[in-house]
């Protein structure tokens, strides 16, 4: 009977707002402040609504060839945010899921399996991957993208929006964005075990 593996990638949420970088893990939840001088502040929250990890649901099993997780499969997280305002989001995934997660097996090729990032964003206030928006991917499994937390109906960007007041209520012009993580693994003549891999996001107001 073949080896049987199991692949997973775990999902890193981080928010750069101005020269801040934190980051999570999931399923937490994160929110983190501009400030627009003396009163008030703009906040991202990005939320995991897929639990869990990215998997290739099996069985995987060495010499497989690929194994995919489709757009309709994808992990899910939302970014809620002031819908006028873009967001630049960067997507960085290890370009190989390791056996156990151990670094010394990089290059091993009875250790380590290709991983093929793809990802999508959907901004029109629902989650629906008929909305969807692919984000290239480059070959080193970065992608990025700017749009607006809500789509502008092909109407050109508004005037920056005035500093927040002290009575300002963010919560009555936030909407919320979508974004898709997927890809596909290319499993060789690998060890039977676990393989993971790492995705890292950040997000910040541009």
């Amino acid at each position: 009977m073949p080896n049987q593996l199991k692949a997973s990638l775990p999902i890193v949420c981080s928010a750069v707002i101005l020269s801040a970088l934190l980051l999570i893990t999931p399923p937490a939840l994160y929110a983190q402040e501009i400030e627009f001088g003396r009163y008030g502040t703009y906040t991202i929250t990005l939320e995991n609504i897929s639990m869990g990890d990215l998997e290739f649901d099996g069985p995987i099993v060495a010499g497989g060839g690929i194994y995919q997780v489709e757009l309709i499969d994808a992990y899910v997280l939302s970014l809620l945010g002031v819908k006028y305002l873009d967001v630049g989001v960067q997507i960085i995934g290890d370009g190989e899921l390791l056996l156990n997660g151990n670094l010394e097996n990089s290059g091993d090729p009875e250790k380590s399996i290709p991983f093929t990032l793809r990802s999508a964003y959907a901004n029109r206030a629902q989650n629906n991957i008929s909305d969807a928006v692919f984000i290239p991917v480059s070959g080193t499994n970065t992608g990025n993208a700017r749009f607006p937390i809500l789509a502008r109906q092909q109407q050109p960007p508004g005037p920056p929006p005035p500093p927040p007041t002290e009575a300002f209520n963010q919560s009555e012009v936030d909407e919320t964005a979508y974004l898709y993580l997927y890809g596909e693994i290319n499993v060789g003549y690998v060890n039977a075990g676990n393989y993971i891999g790492t995705i890292t996001i950040t997000v910040e107001y541009e």
